[in-house]
C-alpha cells in the first residue's frame, strides 16, 4: 500500500546555509554603484537605456540569474539596472547576489493584475505590505511574517510618481499586493477575498524580495505598473497599451530621481 506522506506545517532552516552567499556568490569585482534597480520586462530595461547616460553592461557572468545588466549616470549618480528571470525564486537570487556584492539601496520596477476595481490599467501601485503565496519567502521568515518596503523609500516614490504624474495624468496608489508562484491559479474566489482585505494587485516577485530584503537589512521598494484587470467577468489586458508605456516611463523617472537622492543612501 502507497502511504501518503502529509508535509508538516513548514519551519524555517537552523544554522548556517551550506550555499553562503557571502563565500559563493562574491565577484572579483566590486559593483560599480550601491544604488540599484530591478526591473522585470525588457521593455522597462529598454527605458533605462533611453534615460541614463553613459551607459555600460555589467560583464557576463557578474550576476546570477541576470538576463541582462547595465550601469549608467543619472543627475551625476552611477545606477546599476538589473534584468532578472521573472519569479520569486530567481528574483530573490538575484536580490543575494547584489546584496553580497554592494547593493544597499534596491527598487523593484515591475508589471501586475490589478484586483480592485477601482485600479486600472496603466494606474500605479506601490506596495506596502503583503500576502505571501509564493513559496520562497517562507525559507527567510516565518509564515506569520507580513512583508513591507522601506518606509522612507516606498514614501519618496509615492510623492515623486505623484509630482510628475499630475502632468501625465497617471494615478498612483498604496496599498497591498498579493504574490504567486502561479500566474494562472489567480482565482476569483481569492480576487475577491484578497481585494476586500485591502490588496490592490497580484504579482510574483514582490513579496518575496521585501522579505529577503528585511532579513538582508538592506533597504528596498517596490513599483507596480498595472498590466491587466482580473476583477471583470473575463480578463482584460494591455500589455502594450499607451497608458501603461506612459506609466512605465514615469515610474523609471521617478525611481532615478529618487535612487539618486544622497540621504537615501547608506554609504
Amino acid at each position: 500500500m502507497i502511504k501518503v506522506l502529509r508535509m508538516r506545517l513548514f519551519r524555517l532552516g537552523r544554522g548556517e546555509p551550506i550555499v553562503d552567499p557571502w563565500k559563493y556568490f562574491v565577484s572579483d569585482k566590486p559593483l560599480p554603484s550601491n544604488r540599484v534597480v530591478m526591473v522585470f520586462t525588457s521593455r522597462l530595461l529598454n527605458v533605462a537605456k533611453r534615460t541614463l547616460r553613459n551607459v555600460n553592461r555589467l560583464r557576463r557572468g557578474e550576476l546570477i540569474a541576470v538576463k541582462e545588466g547595465i550601469v549608467g549616470e543619472f543627475d551625476g549618480e552611477k545606477v546599476i539596472v538589473v534584468l532578472p528571470y521573472i519569479g520569486a525564486p530567481a528574483s530573490a537570487m538575484v536580490l543575494e547576489t547584489l546584496i553580497v556584492n554592494g547593493g544597499k539601496v534596491f527598487i523593484a520596477l515591475g508589471l501586475a493584475g490589478a484586483i480592485k476595481r477601482s485600479i486600472r490599467i496603466g494606474d500605479v501601485v506601490i506596495p506596502t505590505w503583503g500576502i505571501r503565496e509564493e513559496g520562497t519567502s517562507y525559507h527567510y521568515m516565518p509564515p506569520e511574517y507580513v512583508p513591507r518596503p522601506d518606509d522612507e523609500l516606498a514614501n519618496a516614490l509615492y510623492d515623486e510618481i505623484l509630482n510628475i504624474g499630475k502632468y501625465m495624468k497617471i494615478n498612483v496608489v498604496k496599498g497591498g499586493v498579493w504574490s504567486i508562484d502561479a500566474p494562472s491559479r489567480e482565482t476569483r474566489d481569492k480576487v475577491i477575498k484578497y481585494s476586500r482585505k485591502g490588496v490592490l494587485a497580484v504579482d510574483m516577485e514582490s513579496t518575496a524580495l521585501m522579505t529577503v530584503a528585511k532579513y538582508y537589512g538592506v533597504k528596498l521598494a517596490v513599483v507596480l505598473a498595472i498590466s491587466d484587470e482580473l476583477y471583470g467577468r473575463e480578463w482584460r489586458h494591455g500589455f502594450r497599451s499607451r497608458r501603461l508605456i506612459k506609466a512605465e516611463k514615469v515610474i523609471m523617472e521617478a525611481t532615478l530621481r529618487v535612487l539618486t537622492q544622497s540621504n537615501l543612501v547608506t554609504t
